[in-house]
């Protein structure tokens, strides 16, 4: 989630995978499939919904990014 408040996704827009994975692989080096695991973790909490080409910020998952700011 981190990643899309760095990058300023807001609900609907797409972070896209060419972005996310260095970002991702800067942050979590030791972890093979981060990318993976995070797309799958954030799916199943309704954060994100994939798309063709990234992660797409759903409703939910901009309200509880955001909520703090």
């Amino acid at each position: 989630m981190d990643a899309f408040k760095s990058m300023n996704i807001n609900e609907g827009e797409t972070l896209q995978y060419q972005e996310l994975y260095p970002y991702l692989q800067e942050r979590y080096p030791h972890y093979k499939d981060v990318q993976k695991e995070a797309e799958q973790h954030l799916s199943k909490a309704g954060f994100v919904n994939p798309a063709p080409d990234g992660l797409m910020l759903t409703q939910v998952g901009a309200a509880n990014l955001y909520k703090n700011s």
